[in-house]
């Protein structure tokens, strides 16, 4: 098991893996198995919205390595241009990935400006859980095994200010980009 400043070389290879989770819908596209929403939803659509809805937080949790380069955390605190490379391309990936995940979901189901707003305003806020699961550093995983776990993130965000403006940040953040991006791209 290697370190990379500070950083677990295994633990950095899993963000970036989870982050590209959040690209799920993308494949399902590809196959034409994209789960429904609403009526007439079956078994199977639950079962992939729910895991959907877990991993969703990864891509931003990944988008706070960053917090590497900004913060004194004994990780990178000596910093170079590897530390840069490596921290600020897994930070870039995890904000790609929000984004175009977003967009993937937001794409296919939306079928008017009002629903791109909601549906865009849901997955930033889901996302922004994220961020703070970052700076809390907490895995995803136990929350795809034990559900409620998420509840100790939900909870621990609301006692802290702190964390709750880094949620509010975050969202207020992907909100906007993905509006601004709405009006220069036309929704495929």
């Amino acid at each position: 098991m290697g370190v990379f400043q500070g950083h677990q070389i295994p633990s950095l290879i899993g963000t970036v893996a989870m982050a590209t989770f959040f690209l799920i819908p993308l494949i399902f596209k590809w196959l034409n198995i994209m789960p429904k929403i609403g009526r007439g939803m079956k078994l199977w659509d639950y079962f992939w919205v729910y895991v959907y809805a877990l991993l969703i937080p990864n891509s931003t949790y990944a988008f706070f390595e960053v917090r590497h380069l900004i913060l004194n955390d004994n990780v990178a605190d000596t910093l170079t241009l590897l530390s840069y490379v490596v921290f600020g391309g897994i930070s870039l990936i995890g904000l790609l990935t929000t984004i175009w995940g977003i967009r993937l979901v937001v794409d296919y189901y939306s079928k008017s400006n009002m629903e791109r707003l909601v549906y865009t305003s849901f997955l930033s806020i889901i996302c922004s859980f994220g961020a703070v699961a970052g700076v809390l550093q907490f895995n995803s995983v136990p929350y795809i095994l034990f559900p409620p776990a998420l509840i100790v993130v939900v909870l621990h965000t609301m006692g802290h200010p702190f964390y709750v403006g880094v949620a509010i940040i975050t969202t207020i953040f992907l909100l906007t980009l993905n509006l601004f991006m709405d009006l220069f791209l036309k929704p495929t």
